[in-house]
């Protein structure tokens, strides 16, 4: 189909000087390119056989350099004709049909037999990693795994400064945790806020409430660094 529809579409006329394409107003067609003692010249990448068509819709499946073989498509009018920005806009179409078609669903459906095997494989065996595993190699996995799971957690002891230890009780609180949290959360939602001329009042709104994150996370940070006894000089001595 690519065939079809581009062979011998994809040439140009071109200034040797500089490269550029005049406009099809001023060159209409080849002929009068030729005749201005301008070049006509046919893409690396075009669509005027089945190998080059092959080629080309490798490289729009691979969506590397894709861009320049779909605009050529797009600009494309009439053989030896000079080529117009976006004159066949319908031509879309035939790189989305292709792009979900025959990229997408086809790498997927190929992925997805794999991925199935795969499960399949190891629910058999009883997971990815005893798949290639002896019998005795499984059950000394199994123990290793037992062992490895058994660590001793090492906790902070807590400060014996009576103040360092009441903020020691605060930063370790699960709900201290969660207060962070929340204010990250209102962190990330200001930032986005930001948007194409907006106003000044906004952008010094927005410029305040930032500062009172900065202030509050870095409350947070030399709370825990005071309390978790990271402070040497002030914690030395005390604990």
């Amino acid at each position: 189909m690519g065939v079809q529809l581009f062979n011998g579409k994809f040439h140009k006329c071109l200034d040797p000087e500089d490269g550029s394409r005049p406009d099809f107003r001023i060159i209409r067609n080849k002929v009068e390119c030729l005749a201005n003692n301008f070049t006509w010249e046919n893409s690396v990448m075009n669509f005027d056989h089945v190998g080059k068509a092959y080629l080309c819709l490798f490289q729009v499946a691979t969506f590397k350099g894709w861009i320049g073989i779909m605009n050529d498509a797009i600009d494309s009018r009439e053989i030896d004709d000079q080529p117009h920005r976006e004159t066949s806009f319908a031509m879309y179409v035939y790189f989305v049909i292709f792009i979900i078609f025959g990229s997408f669903f086809t790498l997927n459906l190929f992925i997805g037999v794999i991925i199935d095997n795969f499960n399949a494989q190891k629910k058999k065996s009883g997971g990815s990693m005893e798949m290639f595993m002896t019998e005795d190699q499984k059950k000394y996995y199994a123990a290793m795994k037992k062992m490895g799971n058994k660590k001793p957690i090492k906790a902070i002891p807590k400060p014996r400064w009576k103040a360092q230890a009441i903020l020691f009780d605060v930063v370790t609180n699960q709900k201290f945790d969660m207060i962070i949290m929340i204010f990250i959360g209102l962190n990330m939602l200001t930032m986005t806020m930001d948007h194409y001329q907006m106003s000044q009042s906004w952008d010094d709104f927005l410029s305040v409430v930032n500062s009172i994150f900065v202030a509050i996370f870095t409350c947070e940070c030399f709370l825990k660094m005071f309390s978790l006894r990271h402070i040497i000089l002030l914690s030395h001595g005390t604990s």
